[in-house]
């Protein structure tokens, strides 16, 4: 009947079942080893990693780079560096060549001293050395690209009046709240005063520029009233530089004196201990305040000495080619790291 038929089952033994075979020992041969590679398989291996990591370096190098190139600000600062630091280099190279002709022409007289007699004269001609050459060369160069790189920032910063004018507008369409405090206040005053001050540098600079490049042709603009002009605007346009230096200077240090407040303070440390994002968030803004700061601060020290140094007539600056090239390179180099640093963000 079809109620004794059993299901198939793959547990339950057939009604004959198979001889029983005896487990088979386990082979006793090994898996073949594997050859270690040669030393010019390693050598190809790591000469690949290595290259593959460069073409990585060199791309993430190359985007932060061309985002510095999208901003005014930031290819500023990256042209303001390396022209500052070209002059740099070309001021070392120079007093290092002529300390060395100096002492080559001091050793050369001691020595003919001894051997010419009273009343003669000693001509001579020297080969120039191979290094000295190359300083020579170097440092013709260096002040070349740097006197054309100083060229192109100030024609680029021509147009800078219509910055100037958004930054008032915006200044003027966000008065202060009524219950600012006096931090708030005296940094606008600042401000403002800041803003006439780089109006009035701006109008001058672009006279002397445009009077220097042969634009200005009037009779106001030429001979020597029109020389005397062009020098007593270059050096009038620094003096409103350094009254703006020397205004920033003056908000830093007010925002240094006043600080965060108790009350920022006190929110941070008791959103931080809620473990809220938004603590998180205020600690990373409180962060790059700071950095701003002392971006700010350092860039304008740098830059007091040199616009001083150009508020004066040119016999009577008081800095050096290489001084200038310092402080300049100190003062540029401050806001292309922090500008640098916000490409990686």
């Amino acid at each position: 009947m079809a109620s004794d038929e059993r299901p198939v089952s793959t547990t339950i033994p057939s009604s004959e079942p198979e001889p029983s075979h005896a487990p088979s020992e386990p082979s006793k041969e090994e898996p073949p080893a594997r050859t270690p590679p040669s030393v010019f398989q390693s050598a190809r291996i790591y000469l690949l990693r290595y290259l593959t990591f460069q073409i990585r370096r060199l791309d993430r190098f190359l985007v932060r780079f061309s985002t510095i190139l999208e901003s005014p600000a930031s290819t500023d600062a990256l042209l303001g560096t390396l022209g500052y630091t070209l002059e740099l280099l070309a001021a070392l190279f120079s007093r290092l060549l002529t300390h060395r002709l100096a002492s080559l022409a001091s050793t050369i007289a001691d020595k003919a001293d001894e051997m010419l007699l009273p009343g003669e004269t000693l001509v001579t001609t020297l080969p120039t050395a191979p290094s000295d050459k190359l300083m020579s060369q170097v440092a013709a160069s260096s002040r070349a690209l740097a006197a054309l790189i100083a060229d192109f920032r100030i024609f680029v910063r021509m147009w800078g009046i219509a910055g100037l004018y958004m930054w008032a507008r915006g200044l003027w369409h966000s008065p202060l709240a009524t219950e600012a405090g006096p931090k708030e206040k005296l940094v606008r005053r600042i401000t403002w005063a800041q803003i006439a001050s780089l109006v009035l540098f701006q109008v001058l600079e672009n006279g002397a520029y445009l009077a220097s490049k042969g634009v200005l042709t009037s009779e106001g603009w030429s001979g020597e009233r029109g020389k005397r002009k062009e020098i007593a605007w270059w050096i009038w346009s620094s003096r409103f530089w350094a009254s703006h230096v020397a205004l920033e200077i003056v908000r830093v240090g007010v925002l240094k004196y006043y600080g965060d407040g108790e009350d920022v303070s006190r929110k941070v440390k008791e959103t931080v201990g809620d473990g809220e994002k938004e603590g998180k968030l205020l600690i990373e803004e409180k962060k790059r305040e700071r950095r701003v700061w002392w971006r700010d601060a350092v860039s304008n020290v740098a830059y007091m000495p040199m616009t001083l140094h150009w508020s004066v007539e040119e016999e009577k600056g008081f800095l050096s080619d290489w001084g200038v090239g310092l402080l300049g390179a100190i003062a540029g180099g401050s806001l292309f790291v922090d500008a640098w640093e916000q490409t990686a963000q």
